[in-house]
């Protein structure tokens, strides 16, 4: 089952265009990244009825990723998720989520995040930014963990987050009040990321 019920993670890691596999709106350096979106994910999980988690995800999310592993303060991540691509695993549903009681996806057709600090923090990223939805921007923080690194048809790394928002805060009441779809929605970001060819 595939979806997201209010942004339902974040994930992620705006609104700004960001370019896809093979392009590039700047000069190349070693440490830019793109988000391979067919190896990148985007979970959400919301209380429903009070009773039961209800689970969904996010089909697509891009993004341009700049980080030195030796100086992340000089990093910087935008991410974007179009809210067309919510699956739910039922039509309706995802109307429903398209619509003017959650996302208004005529009026707000992305969901984006935009850093404006990264900080390492122990073993984990700490990525300060604005996370904007349903024409409401709100001060996220992420606490992101490296995956790994590999090599498969060019450089690959892997990055991962995690993180709690209230759809309240971004003007998404329907079923808060009544209990039927919790304010909570926890967001589950998972990227992978690749370079852009020069």
């Amino acid at each position: 089952m595939k979806s997201l019920l209010l942004l339902p993670c974040a994930l992620a890691l705006l609104s700004f265009s960001t370019p896809s596999v093979g392009e590039s709106s700047r000069p190349l350096a070693e440490h830019d990244w793109i988000v391979d979106t067919v190896h990148s994910s985007v979970a959400f999980r919301v209380k429903h009825a009070g009773a039961s988690w209800f689970k969904g995800t996010f089909d697509v999310i891009t993004g341009s990723i700049t980080l030195d592993p030796s100086k992340p303060e000089a990093g910087s991540v935008q991410l974007t998720i179009p809210v067309a691509s919510v699956d739910t695993n039922d039509k309706a549903r995802d109307d429903h989520l398209k619509g003017p009681d959650f996302f208004n996806s005529k009026e707000n057709p992305d969901i984006t995040f935009k850093s404006t600090k990264v900080a390492k923090k122990g073993d984990m990223l700490e990525v300060a930014g604005d996370l904007s939805l349903n024409g409401k921007t709100k001060s996220t923080v992420l606490e992101v963990e490296y995956i790994g690194a590999g090599e498969m048809r060019g450089k690959r790394v892997g990055y991962s987050t995690k993180f709690t928002i209230k759809r309240s805060d971004f003007g998404m009441t329907y079923g808060v009040k009544d209990g039927g779809v919790g304010d909570e929605v926890t967001l589950m970001i998972d990227l992978e990321l690749i370079q852009p060819k020069k």
